[in-house]
């Protein structure tokens, strides 16, 4: 059993920090990752109902709030400066929408949550999982729309001088009781492919492959088990890029090889990526 999280409340903004984490997983951070030296770090997940945690408790098959992926990362990282902030809200895109402006909702948009985080919080670093309700045919995006916006996302965090990852839309399933489905595959496989051409693997979290029905609460709604293996992902890259120093915001995008960031080369980054607005 995963240990349970210490959890409190930062200007509305509820934080998940690590306790009791077994030896097997104390693997201190390198300090790389403190980006701002402050001596925490600071981990900002930014996303949908797939992010919110405090919902499934009450569905069927639910799961605990401390069950969800970024308070299992929290969790999973064991080393006691890190904090993790969760600002996902059911319903959110990454992409501006007519929705949250009709409703005035704050963090309906991956803006409004980093606003919100970059406003109240000393943030390091910003894993943004949205894309299940930017391709809702109400929105009127196209791929392109999307992962344009999520380019803006990372270019602003960027800016900031944080790390940035993206996570890859995940797959939804046939409605059970209608066998339909409430999303367009296709268009979630467009949107993925257009994420795939701007940003570098290393800046991608998976949260698409190897999914399978059974970690799933219904069609769209990820399980504990679904959450566990995205808290998974999510550590796996943030180890694997914590020792990587970005380049400088307002430069066009580099390759990192050998502990330096080298001329851009083909294959690399788009020349889309790595300049702030």
């Amino acid at each position: 059993m995963l240990p349970s999280p210490v959890r409190f409340c930062v200007f509305g903004v509820v934080v998940a920090v690590a306790s009791g984490v077994p030896a097997a997983w104390a693997a201190p951070l390198p300090e790389a990752l403190d980006r701002n030296a402050d001596g925490e770090i600071v981990v900002a997940c930014l996303g949908d109902s797939n992010t919110a945690s405090a919902w499934q408790h009450t569905k069927p098959g639910g799961f605990p709030e401390s069950r969800g992926w970024c308070e299992q990362l929290g969790a999973r990282v064991g080393d006691p400066r890190v904090r993790v902030v969760n600002v996902g809200l059911g319903g959110a895109t990454a992409s501006p929408n007519a929705y949250g402006e009709l409703i005035n909702r704050m963090h309906f948009t991956g803006s409004s949550q980093l606003d919100a985080v970059l406003a109240y919080q000393p943030v390091d670093v910003v894993m943004m999982a949205f894309g299940t309700n930017d391709v809702m045919p109400e929105h009127g995006l196209t791929a392109t729309d999307i992962a344009d916006s999520y380019n803006r996302l990372w270019r602003r965090a960027r800016a900031h001088d944080l790390l940035g990852f993206v996570a890859i839309t995940p797959p939804v399933y046939r409605n059970r009781r209608t066998g339909k489905y409430r999303r367009s595959p296709e268009a979630i496989a467009a949107t993925n492919r257009a994420l795939g051409e701007i940003f570098a693997p290393r800046h991608l979290l998976d949260f698409h492959s190897g999914s399978s029905p059974g970690e799933y609460l219904d069609d769209i709604h990820l399980n504990a088990a679904g959450q566990a293996r995205r808290a998974d992902e999510a550590l796996r890259k943030l180890r694997a890029l914590a020792e990587v120093t970005p380049p400088p915001a307002g430069v066009r995008a580099l390759g990192w090889s050998a502990g330096h960031w080298s001329t851009k080369k083909p294959g690399d980054l788009s020349a889309l990526v790595g300049s702030a607005d």
